[in-house]
């Protein structure tokens, strides 16, 4: 890069925003991790109570569900504009509110004199999750160092996952325990915690540029997502063919047109409905919406199953689900991975597949309740466990594909749009498995409210049953987008490489050639004051690199060899040190040198090979051309990017 062209591009850096310098960021973001969990608590942990809450006040299930349905749905309405209000209001100011939102909508159902009040509370607190839910993530990628952004994802992922593991079973336990209005009470207390957090450590880490906002779609999308909801939680009240249903579905559908139309004719709309032209988008956000409404449906099933038909106390359902709530969390962080390694359609037709097994075993259950026999607690569990690891074996691949196939400037709509999709459809499938659990008993026959129960479970896990099958097929016309996403990448790192990389690398790399002995390796690093260098063949194509811990390795005493419970092969170790010197030295470096070779391409952009340097704990990475088929053209040091941007910078 020329003197002039640097002086150009800091001229450029000068002039966006810089990121803020953050000593503490867990810190600063843990108002909002308190907040993320505390809303998620809130939504798992209703499950388990409803029934209690049914008959304390006298209202039948087809209202109790509006405790879940009514706060995803407030969820859903607030999501769409979290873009916009963070661009108005500092993240200080919409922080606590959301807080201040969850502890007033707490404060409020815990006092709840009747059912209408612990509503209106739920609902408010509905308000909290759906602006610090996205803060949350956007405050991570704002003031986290790129280095540590990997870690820091990964620790708000699992703190967001670990509060379905624990709500329902914390739930039924203070329901168990104290009231189910302690549940609540505990919201508040997790509320005031996180008030105080944002008191001390918060921060405002974004310009507020105050844009515009299109009030006409604002309306539209309350009455297009509201009426669509409201139509389908009204529906187990009064019936699909009522008045009411019928008209506010009509009014949501109507808007969710108009709103679309809208969106579409805007330079800069509110969600970019764009991204749904994308053929694996569209595909993609269908399946990930089917896996969300069957996590939904049998969530809101399986509690009420267990008080209603088996007999079980609130605070025994709470433990009950526990098993499957932390294979659900450790499925969730595994696989993660899997795409990477094997592309979406396989973990999305395993997971399906496990969750249609599951489900059909909980059916046969309910069959057993129906027939006045006792299903089978362990059984009932096994099941959940199965769903518990199908859906998340699933999900994850499913989002990422999803997201992947997105270009990279629309990837915030793409998760703007599956966020929100997720909410409302979660309480539209929550509504329909609602409305099948009172048919299912309206149809049963006999006297036995057991069994009643029983079969308005099942008829709701059909519902569930039949989207599983959809995700099923679905999958399979999902495709391997990872090297059609890699060769996009690669054009473009190409097209916008930074002339720096080829001055920075080694070229003149010290190697050693395959055929070479641990002593040639030996005398080869010591000579030239290096930990390790590359292995080549007689064309020059890298076939492993071998480093000085490698040599070490060979005379080195061995760890114990277990063989079985009994015995341990311990090999070498009562040899002395130049004994093993002379048996290893002479050995080939293939035979010990590492042959998964990390490196980076000479087209890769300086970002992405920085990231490859830290999240791998490299200190010098091989450089290769792959367009002359993978042969290597030098190396490249961290000490060496260091320099050019303490220089330069």
């Amino acid at each position: 890069m020329s003197a002039s062209q640097q002086r150009d591009h800091k001229e450029s850096l000068s002039t966006k925003k810089n990121r803020p310098v953050v000593k503490h960021p867990y810190l600063v973001l843990m108002a909002l991790y308190i907040g993320a969990f505390t809303g998620m608590y809130s939504e798992t942990a209703m499950n388990v109570i409803l029934p209690t809450i049914g008959e304390e006040f006298g209202v039948s299930t087809s209202l109790t569900q509006w405790l879940v349905v009514g706060y995803m749905l407030m969820i859903g309405l607030v999501l769409p504009f979290s873009s916009i209000l963070i661009k108005h209001f500092t993240v200080r100011t919409l922080t606590f509110s959301a807080l201040g939102a969850f502890a007033v909508g707490a404060i409020i159902s815990a006092l709840a004199p009747n059912f209408a009040i612990l509503l209106i509370g739920r609902a408010i607190q509905g308000i909290g999750l759906g602006l610090v839910l996205p803060m949350t993530f956007s405050m991570v990628l704002e003031i986290m160092p790129p280095h540590k952004l990997g870690a820091a994802m990964g620790m708000t992922s699992l703190i967001i996952m670990l509060a379905p593991v624990i709500g329902p079973t914390l739930a039924g336990i203070l329901a168990g325990a104290f009231s189910w209005r302690f549940v609540f009470w505990s919201i508040v207390v997790l509320a005031v915690i996180g008030i105080i957090f944002a008191a001390q450590f918060l921060i405002n880490a974004y310009e507020l540029t105050k844009p515009k906002v299109d009030i006409l779609s604002v309306i539209l999308s309350i009455f297009g997502f509201g009426g669509v909801v409201l139509g389908a939680g009204m529906a187990s009240e009064y019936g699909w063919m009522s008045v009411p249903v019928i008209a506010a579905l009509i009014v949501g559908i109507a808007a969710l047109v108009w709103y679309s139309i809208r969106q579409f004719s805007m330079t800069h709309p509110v969600l970019n409905l764009r991204a749904f032209g994308f053929r694996d988008f569209s595909l993609g956000v269908s399946l990930v919406m089917l896996n969300f409404g069957i996590t939904l449906s049998v969530m809101f099933l399986l509690p009420q199953f267990f008080q209603n038909s088996m007999a079980f106390a609130v605070s025994i359902s709470g433990m009950l689900l526990l098993p499957g709530g932390i294979i659900n969390a450790v499925t969730s962080m595994l696989s993660g991975r899997a795409y990477n390694k094997i592309g979406v359609k396989a973990p999305a037709l395993i997971g399906f597949a496990a969750t249609i097994i599951g489900l059909c075993i909980l059916i046969w259950q309910t069959f057993l309740v129906t027939s006045n026999a006792q299903a089978n607690i362990a059984i009932v569990i096994i099941a959940h466990i199965l769903m518990m690891i199908g859906v998340p074996l699933a999900m994850s691949p499913l989002q990422t594909y999803t997201l992947s196939t997105l270009p990279r400037e629309m990837n915030a709509d793409g998760s703007t749009i599956m966020n929100t999709l997720q909410q409302v459809v979660g309480a539209v499938f929550t509504a329909l498995a609602t409305s099948l659990l009172m048919s299912g008993q309206s149809a049963f026959g006999g006297d036995n409210a057991a069994a009643r129960f029983g079969q308005g479970t099942r008829w709701g896990l059909y519902l569930a049953l039949g989207i599983a099958i959809l995700g099923f097929i679905g999958s399979l016309f999902t495709r391997d987008t990872r090297q059609q996403t890699a060769h996009e990448d690669t054009a473009e790192q190409a097209k916008n490489a930074e002339p720096i990389l080829q001055s920075l690398m080694k070229t003149d790399v010290y190697a050693l050639s395959s055929s070479a002995t641990a002593m040639d390796a030996m005398a080869l690093l010591t000579q030239r004051g290096i930990s390790g260098a590359p292995i080549i063949d007689e064309k020059g194509n890298l076939t492993g690199f071998i480093s000085d811990g490698d040599i070490l390795s060979i005379v080195a005493d061995r760890v114990p060899e277990f063989s079985s419970f009994y015995s341990a092969i311990i090999e070498h170790n009562s040899e002395s040190f130049s004994d093993r010197v002379r048996d290893n030295m002479n050995r080939p470096v293939s035979e010990f040198a590492t042959h998964s070779v990390i490196t980076v391409d000479v087209n890769d952009s300086m970002s992405h090979i920085c990231e490859v340097l830290v999240s791998n704990h490299l200190k010098k990475v091989p450089v290769v051309d792959k367009t002359n088929g993978g042969r290597m053209v030098g190396i490249l040091n961290r000490s060496d990017v260091l320099k050019y941007v303490v220089e330069n910078f």
